[in-house]
C-alpha cells in the first residue's frame, strides 16, 4: 500500500498544503488540479492516478491552491499570481525532497504549470481561462448562485479570463478520444469534469497513469 502523507510548503509568506502518495525520494510528479468545481469533480480521479503511479515507484504530490482544499486563506483574497506562485513553490518543495518533478496539469491547471521549474510537462485536456469563466457563469445561472457559490476576487476573475496555456518545453498533451482537438495521445474514458457530481473512472485512471509513466521515463532520459 502506498503511504499517504500531507505536507506544508511556503508560498508567498504563507503555508499551503500538498497531499503526497509514494516515497518522497522517488521520481517525482507534481499534480496541478483543475480550477473551481472541476477540481472537486476530478479529485478522486487524480488520487486514483497517484496511487497507481506510487505503486510503480513514483512519488506523487497534489497541490492545494490558495483558497481551495485545506488552505486557510479565503478565495476572495487570492490573486492569480498567488496561484502561479503556489505551483512554483510546490515544485521547489518537491525538488528539495526528491528531484525536479514532472508536472501533470489537468484542464485549467495548465494555465498555471509554466510557473514552475520541471523536467517535463504533461497536460490533460488543457483549456483557456475564458472557457473556464464561461463554464462557471453557466453553472451559476443553472444553480441560481453566482459562480456556483465560489467567490473569487475581481482580480482573479479578470486574470483568469485572459489566461491561456503557455508554451513550455518537453510537453505532452493528452485528450479524451471524444475530444476533436489535436493531442499527442488520446485516452479512453469519461469527461468527469463535465458531470454534475464528483466521480471516478478506473479505465481513465489506468490510461492516465500508463501515459504519465511512459512520459516520465522519456523525460528522465532526454
Amino acid at each position: 500500500m502506498s503511504a499517504l502523507g500531507f505536507e506544508r510548503f511556503d508560498s508567498s509568506g504563507r503555508q499551503e498544503w500538498l497531499m503526497r502518495l509514494g516515497r518522497a525520494d522517488a521520481p517525482a510528479i507534481l499534480f496541478v488540479p483543475p480550477l473551481f468545481e472541476e477540481m472537486n469533480r476530478t479529485r478522486a480521479l487524480i488520487a486514483a492516478v497517484m496511487r497507481r503511479l506510487a505503486k510503480r515507484g513514483h512519488g506523487c504530490w497534489l497541490v492545494d491552491l490558495s483558497g481551495t482544499g485545506e488552505s486557510e486563506r479565503g478565495l476572495g483574497e487570492v490573486t492569480w499570481q498567488d496561484w502561479r506562485h503556489d505551483v512554483m513553490a510546490a515544485a521547489v518543495h518537491v525538488a528539495k525532497q526528491a528531484r525536479k518533478p514532472l508536472i501533470a496539469a489537468f484542464r485549467g491547471g495548465a494555465l498555471l504549470d509554466d510557473a514552475a521549474e520541471a523536467r517535463g510537462h504533461w497536460r490533460l485536456a488543457p483549456v483557456d481561462g475564458a472557457a473556464v469563466t464561461r463554464d462557471m457563469v453557466r453553472s451559476g445561472l443553472a444553480g441560481g448562485v453566482e459562480w456556483a457559490g465560489y467567490a473569487p476576487s475581481a482580480e482573479l476573475k479578470a486574470a483568469l479570463e485572459a489566461a491561456k496555456p503557455a508554451p513550455v518545453t518537453r510537453l505532452r498533451t493528452a485528450r479524451l478520444t471524444s475530444d476533436i482537438a489535436s493531442a499527442d495521445v488520446k485516452l479512453t474514458g469519461p469527461a468527469l469534469w463535465r458531470r454534475s457530481e464528483p466521480g471516478n473512472s478506473a479505465e481513465l485512471a489506468d490510461a492516465i497513469a500508463a501515459d504519465l509513466l511512459k512520459w516520465s521515463r522519456e523525460c528522465a532520459v532526454s
